[in-house]
């Protein structure tokens, strides 16, 4: 793997850690149980990425980022609990935001792989982008459903 390779999976896995920390601070704040369901099952998604991302760093005979992982906890806990207050509707678009990111994200890294050739990669890349396209799509139907929740 090429340093360029490397840098992008350590890249996502930053991303991917802030998303498992918002949405776990989500699901454990939450009352709804129809929210907190949908934010676990979102949280056991995310931590796929989050495990694939590490696994391929290891591969790599890389050191897999653990000062990002532990700040960034700490910063999507901050954001989760911050996020209560503000109410699910600004919660549900905060994290379609994160979610429009990391799509845009994964469509430039999915064209940096058809350059280099990496079709497992590629292949993984693609299933995450549809991962995150859903889970925006659930967000944004959320907050249009449930305007003042």
């Amino acid at each position: 793997m090429d340093n360029k390779l490397i840098f992008r999976l350590k890249e996502f896995y930053t991303l991917e850690i802030l998303q498992v920390a918002f949405y776990e601070a989500q699901a454990n704040s939450a009352t709804d149980e129809y929210y907190k369901k949908a934010f676990e099952k979102i949280v056991g998604t995310e931590q796929g990425h989050v495990d694939y991302f590490a696994d391929k760093i290891v591969q790599a005979n890389e050191k897999v980022p653990s000062v990002a992982g532990s700040v960034f906890q700490l910063a999507g806990s901050v954001v989760g609990e911050t996020m209560e207050f503000v109410g699910k509707y600004n919660t549900c678009m905060f994290g379609v935001a994160l979610e429009n990111k990391a799509t845009e994200m994964y469509r430039t890294f999915i064209d940096e792989t058809n350059i280099k050739n990496y079709v497992k990669i590629k292949d993984t890349l693609f299933k995450n982008l549809l991962d995150e396209e859903f889970h925006a799509y659930w967000l944004r139907d959320y907050a249009t459903k449930h305007p003042n929740a």
